[in-house]
């Protein structure tokens, strides 16, 4: 994902620069490594303006805030952009829409033979690549699938593991000790 900061009649510290990054970091996980995401800031008196374009194949997401604090702007901004950025997936993922113009890679199955009498079961195979994540990132994740797992790369302990939903609504994250 490429991030790009402008200041118009703002000189963006490093220390703002850091955290306009971390905010937007965490929707790198619907967006690709070609998608592109220009945060633009501004002040004029004490309206202090982020506007933000999001641009990577099938997502596409815009928004403006205006707040009297340029943090509150960029937090704003970026829940704004994660909701459109969510809906978004949730469309693309959606059984129903699915077969549309960006039809998504799940996983690839290898295929399954019929099994033979007295002979060994049939286990099918289902290979999933675990993208780097938080957990709070991959319940919301989850949440926007129609599957009911999930495999992910914990971003904090860098291990791979597995969110499920049950059928109460609640999660169970199964890690490797």
């Amino acid at each position: 994902m490429k991030l790009l900061i402008t200041g118009r009649h703002i000189e963006i510290t490093k220390a703002f620069n850091q955290y306009v990054r971390k905010r937007f970091k965490k929707w790198s996980t619907f967006l690709g490594a070609n998608a592109t995401v220009d945060v633009i800031l501004s002040v004029e008196g004490y309206r202090h303006q982020v506007e933000v374009i999001v641009k990577d194949g099938p997502y596409a997401a815009t928004g403006k805030q205006i707040t009297k604090d340029m943090y509150q702007s960029v937090d704003l901004i970026a829940e704004k952009i994660g909701r459109q950025l969510m809906r978004q997936h949730e469309k693309l993922t959606d059984v129903k829409t699915s077969g549309t113009r960006y039809p998504l890679k799940r996983s690839s199955k290898k295929p399954v033979r019929k099994p033979e009498p007295g002979g060994e079961p049939v286990i099918e195979v289902d290979t999933v690549a675990g993208k780097p994540m938080t957990q709070e990132e991959a319940v919301m994740q989850l949440q926007a699938m129609r599957t009911t797992y999930l495999v992910f790369e914990d971003v904090e302990t860098e291990q791979l593991a597995v969110l499920t939903k049950k059928k109460d609504g609640t999660f169970k994250l199964i890690v490797k000790e």
